[in-house]
């Protein structure tokens, strides 16, 4: 686990519901819970705030607390309701398709455009031809006009379109569904047996089991695209293995709260 994907599930799961900031001094004992040495918690909130995905804030006391940038509450708030809100949703029989043509000489943009691609969900039919099932269009066109709008050179298209042939023939081609069950059936394997050691767990072991059952379950948003309930095998395991999530982050929750606020300073 790195320092950014931590803070991000730090800051979704606790921070953003206890007004929103979190002392730089709250932070290294946190992070210390999972092995991170004060430097390296140092560097990586450096990192972050150059990146722009967090702002530091002095108080009068000269103490620095952190805060989520928009770019990065953005990013945050996009993967916590597709964690969160999982629900077996009908498919409205349409695909959203984007074709692009940017040049080798802005491939970082190119580049960039593909891993927003993969994390909403697309699947790649053709080169430079990606779909989704799922009505993100308004998202995706977002993410466009902000980074996109005003380059040379480079031309996106999107469209919102039917298909006249099998659809299950387009998922079987554009997504390796096949892996993603073999993740969930790890995740499964891994994280049944946690449930009977609640219990026994302290207050800080919860809160660190706690972190890490969230953050390996948002893993699971850069390779499941998520496809409406129509076009998945039956029986799909994701939706075991969200089930033990959600039912394992509550078990944990009041041992894991009692460290939290017992270190927590805004």
């Amino acid at each position: 686990m790195k320092i950014q994907s931590l803070f991000f599930t730090l800051y979704g799961d606790y921070v953003k519901d206890s007004g929103g900031t979190i002392s730089s001094k709250s932070l290294i004992v946190i992070f210390k819970e999972f092995g991170f040495s004060e430097g390296a918690i140092r560097a990586g909130l450096y990192r972050m705030k150059k990146a722009g995905l967090i702002v530091g804030i002095r108080r009068e006391n000269k103490k620095i607390s952190y805060k989520l940038s928009e770019k990065g509450m953005v990013r945050l708030l996009e993967g916590t309701k597709r964690v969160y809100e999982k629900v077996r949703r009908k498919w409205d029989n349409r695909w959203r398709i984007v074709v692009y043509n940017i040049p080798e000489t802005n491939r970082e943009l190119r580049d960039r455009l593909r891993r927003e691609l993969r994390w909403l969900g697309f699947g790649m039919l053709a080169q430079s031809t990606w779909i989704s099932p799922n009505p993100i269009e308004d998202t995706l066109k977002n993410f466009i006009n902000d980074n996109y709008i005003s380059s040379n050179g480079i031309q996106i298209d999107i469209f919102v379109a039917n298909y006249l042939g099998e659809p299950k023939r387009l998922v079987e081609k554009c997504w390796n569904l096949s892996e993603v069950e073999q993740a969930y059936k790890a995740f499964l394997e891994k994280w049944t047996g946690v449930l009977e050691k609640v219990g026994s767990l302290k207050s800080n072991e919860a809160f660190v089991t706690r972190i890490l059952l969230v953050h390996e379950y948002r893993k699971f948003l850069n390779i499941d695209p998520d496809l409406p309930e129509d076009l998945l095998p039956q029986n799909w395991i994701g939706y075991k293995a969200y089930e033990l999530f959600m039912k394992l982050r509550e078990e944990l929750t009041p041992k894991a709260n009692e460290f939290f606020y017992k270190v927590y300073e805004p």
